[in-house]
């Protein structure tokens, strides 16, 4: 009888402690998730102001400041004036990033844990970053080529939306323990092809935006809406082409967006989807404002910068409405109960 009652004793002893053990792993892993997703938005968050960074370097004139790369007239700190401190500053607030970026990278790799959750995404930012470096170097190197300029633009885009998925993807394992993000059933439905039809016209349009910018065309056009009192001016000049081509661009996103949101309040969206796409209603008028006031007061620079900022914005604000719907729908499909 005593026996038992020991063997008893041992075997709750003994299964307690494994179960201690296991809370204190997933503890320990929720606690990990918690800085992971700290770390990602602040980085996310550091992209975003490089974003606006960098229109603000071309605005100002300073994007050939220095001759040539990765030194500045053949120096790291080379005598400043402000075009140079623009030009050199930038580029020391992306290695910046970039350090931030390989310091998470490598604390991905090396535990287990984050590596199977967020090697992929992790492996992707530093392909983007490589190819972010070698377009910066071709942005100088080419004496400002629209391509390479353009391409810089919008790498620099997908390197944000990578990041900013990695802290949503981190946030959601670290707060509410999910175990999946988003299934693929989730983010690829019928009912979402407006989404996606809404996220390409907006990179389409900021595509545009970034041709006109490198073309020098933001003053083609010297009134709004039409363009020398047209529509579609008789005008043969590319940089007028340009203009009224991302005008109409700003038109298109414009009517994509109201349907857009409109389907999804017919539909019954989640609250959450539905009110990012409000707020990106709010930042595309915000835009149209910036655009304006770039036409009649001659290109202020940081409002230059804005325009680009508040672009990005939108992308962000109507791609996080899809990602929101996707969540939604990964968690309510893992509650319903299998046939």
């Amino acid at each position: 009888m005593l026996l038992k009652i020991d063997f008893r004793v041992w075997y709750f002893r003994t299964s307690f402690r494994g179960f201690q053990e296991r809370m204190n792993s997933n503890s320990d892993i929720s606690s990990k998730f918690r800085l992971f997703y700290k770390i990602s938005l602040f980085l996310s968050v550091l992209i975003f102001f490089n974003l606006l960074y960098g229109p603000l370097v071309r605005a100002t004139g300073s994007g050939l400041a220095c001759p040539d790369w990765p030194f500045c007239f053949g120096k790291i700190f080379p005598a400043f004036d402000f075009q140079i401190f623009m030009e050199v500053s930038h580029r020391y607030y992306s290695g910046f990033l970039g350090l931030i970026l390989l310091g998470l990278t490598i604390w991905t790799f090396t535990d287990q844990s984050l590596r199977k959750e967020f090697g992929i995404y992790l492996g992707l930012a530093i392909l983007l970053l490589i190819s972010q470096i070698n377009l910066g170097r071709l942005t100088v190197t080419l004496k400002l080529d629209p391509t390479s300029v353009n391409l810089h633009l919008l790498n620099a885009i997908v390197f944000f939306l990578v990041i900013l998925t990695v802290s949503i993807d981190s946030r959601e394992k670290a707060l509410y323990q999910k175990k999946t993000f988003i299934k693929s059933g989730s983010l690829f439905r019928k009912d979402n092809i407006l989404y996606y039809v809404l996220l390409i016209g907006i990179v389409t349009q900021i595509v545009l935006g970034g041709r006109v910018s490198s073309h020098y065309a933001g003053l083609a056009c010297p009134d709004f809406p039409t363009c020398w009192g047209q529509w579609i001016p008789d005008n043969p000049l590319e940089i007028v082409r340009i203009q009224v081509i991302h005008r109409f661009g700003a038109y298109s996103v414009a009517l994509l967006l109201s349907v857009t949101l409109g389907f999804a309040i017919l539909k019954n969206f989640p609250a959450t989807s539905k009110r990012l796409l409000q707020i990106s209603m709010y930042l595309l008028v915000v835009q149209i404002i910036l655009g304006i006031l770039n036409i009649f007061f001659g290109l202020p620079k940081l409002v230059t910068a804005l325009h680009t900022g508040f672009a990005v914005l939108l992308l962000t604000s109507s791609y996080l409405s899809l990602i929101s719907r996707a969540i939604v729908l990964t968690s309510e499909n893992e509650r319903r109960p299998e046939k």
